[in-house]
């Protein structure tokens, strides 16, 4: 077996979707590396991915929203099942008063952010609504809480700005990213706009992927030197909460989270 591997090194080979990719990146270089490093070992024990075909469904308007609740339900009994339920509920009463006009024909629509030569992170929204004559894509987020600073967050809007908006069909869409955090044990929506964040500059956004880079380049020998250390103890996987609650939603690579 050559250094690299190891089936944990297929985690770094693979460039996160937007969503995730935006919470390992920080303005230190330490501090990025660190996060990528936990993102390679960590064991989310969560999936939404039958969240995200259920409410896909109810934007279609395949299903209505009582069948909704009742496909989360029908669910096989798993660690994933009750948030799944408690997401498609919180989305299912946010959707009654949106009430959103998605076009199918975007269902499967997909686009990418350069990061480097060869290196591209997928762009994926949820769903691709049509209204006032114009596309609008929408983003679903299932995470229980908002953990982005504000860089982080001018980060996530300079990707989709880049990503989608540069498209001639997108130019002048508005976009609409629905967070269902919890608060006080409810999932409470909290959404943002095109416009609410300040963009990354051309520099910020170049020298934050010359960090971004460095530190995946330097998590290889990190995470070769833990392979070679770790016990076989699940308890030294590093399956810390924060572990479970670093990946994201709907970004096309990988629907688990807490």
């Amino acid at each position: 077996m050559t250094e690299y591997s190891d089936p944990i090194f297929r985690k770094l080979d693979r460039i996160p979707g937007a969503p995730n990719f935006v919470r390992y990146n920080f303005q230190e270089l330490v501090k990025t590396t660190k996060a990528y490093v936990q993102f390679a070992k960590g064991m989310p024990t969560v999936s939404y991915v039958n969240g995200v075909k259920i409410i896909t469904d109810l934007v279609l308007g395949l299903i209505d929203v009582n069948q909704a609740r009742k496909a989360a339900v029908k669910l096989k009994d798993s660690p994933s099942r009750q948030p799944v339920i408690e997401f498609v509920d919180a989305f299912c009463l946010y959707a009654e008063q949106r009430k959103y006009k998605a076009t199918p024909a975007y269902s499967d629509f997909e686009t990418s952010f350069s990061i480097g030569r060869n290196l591209y992170l997928p762009v994926k929204p949820t769903l691709v609504a049509l209204e006032h004559g114009q596309l609008k894509p929408i983003f679903v987020f299932g995470w229980k809480s908002v953990p982005l600073n504000t860089f982080q967050r001018r980060l996530l809007m300079t990707i989709l700005e880049d990503a989608i908006f540069s498209l001639t069909d997108f130019s002048s869409s508005d976009a609409e990213i629905v967070f269902l955090p919890e608060v006080e044990e409810q999932r409470t929506p909290e959404i943002w706009h095109r416009g609410d964040y300040e963009l990354l500059s051309e520099n910020e956004l170049r020298n934050q992927m010359e960090i971004f880079l460095s530190a995946r380049d330097s998590a290889y020998p990190i995470i070769a030197e833990w392979l070679k250390t770790k016990k076989t103890s699940p308890s030294d996987i590093g399956d810390s909460k924060d572990d479970r609650d670093q990946l994201g939603f709907f970004d096309g690579d990988s629907p688990e989270l807490r």
